[in-house]
């Protein structure tokens, strides 16, 4: 081995480190890299764990665009390192308290992971994240790197490639409210998305869900959003006859 330390400090400079002489397969800076990363991730997931803080991602789907958010932590129970899965062993499996496997993180120097072992993970209803590596200052970046990764194969809006169908409850909430022309007492209604990543709301429902409301209330029309299939419902009060636009533009889409 031999003593490598520069003269520079701050910010993007490398820290003082012992080197080999000569690279072997199993020593090479790729691996130097993705290893002390990895053990670096797992030990901020266990302090996360134990001290039952939430872990909030956020990432963009690779198919529809949409920005997505929730808890990693949200049913994890257990961080492993290399577990093994039979077909593959992720780098970091995050695991439920009855023991499954609901999450792994790929960490990726050069070689991200095989198109079987993706598929693996998509029919085992596994989600998979994936964090890019670029240099030696990823290691001093591990909270950033993994509340935005690279890469998260899973969905929340419904009609996505990557919507976690097995894993995604929806539920329709009623709330009382009144008019703002009359105050007469009126109902909202809004889709609950249950998820792995935690419990968010919607304003985006399905046909199916459009029918179940007109069942329940008669004043129930329904609103499409131009270019797109997106749809909500709009109330009439039966007191006064006014239409009642329920949610403002800014509200989530699922």
């Amino acid at each position: 081995m031999v003593l490598k330390k520069s003269n520079n400090s701050g910010r993007g400079s490398r820290r003082p480190h012992f080197s080999h002489l000569q690279l072997t397969p199993n020593c090479t800076p790729e691996g130097v890299l993705h290893f002390s990363f990895k053990k670096l991730l797992v030990a901020y997931l266990e302090k996360c764990l134990a001290e039952s803080r939430q872990l909030e991602l956020e990432w963009t789907c690779a198919d529809c665009k949409s920005v997505m958010s929730g808890n990693l932590l949200q049913h994890i129970a257990t961080v492993k390192e290399e577990y093994d899965l039979l077909v593959c062993r992720p780098d970091i499996a995050l695991l439920g308290r009855e023991g499954n496997v609901l999450v792994v993180i790929e960490v990726v120097v050069t070689h991200p992971p095989e198109e079987k072992v993706l598929h693996h993970y998509k029919e085992s209803d596994v989600v998979v994240l994936q964090i890019n590596l670029a240099s030696d200052g990823d290691l001093n970046e591990v909270e950033a790197k993994i509340k935005k990764p690279d890469k998260v194969a899973y969905c929340m809006k419904k009609g996505c490639p990557n919507y976690g169908a097995s894993t995604i409850e929806r539920l329709i909430q009623i709330s009382g409210s009144r008019c703002a022309r009359c105050m007469a007492p009126i109902e909202k209604y809004s889709i609950v998305v249950r998820t792995m990543f935690g419990e968010q709301s919607s304003l985006n429902f399905s046909e199916t869900e459009i029918a179940q409301l007109k069942a329940w209330s008669g004043s129930v029309t329904v609103k499409h959003e131009s270019g797109s299939n997106e749809m909500y419902p709009i109330f009439t009060c039966e007191n006064c006859k006014r239409l009642f636009y329920q949610y403002g533009r800014r509200s989530p889409r699922l």
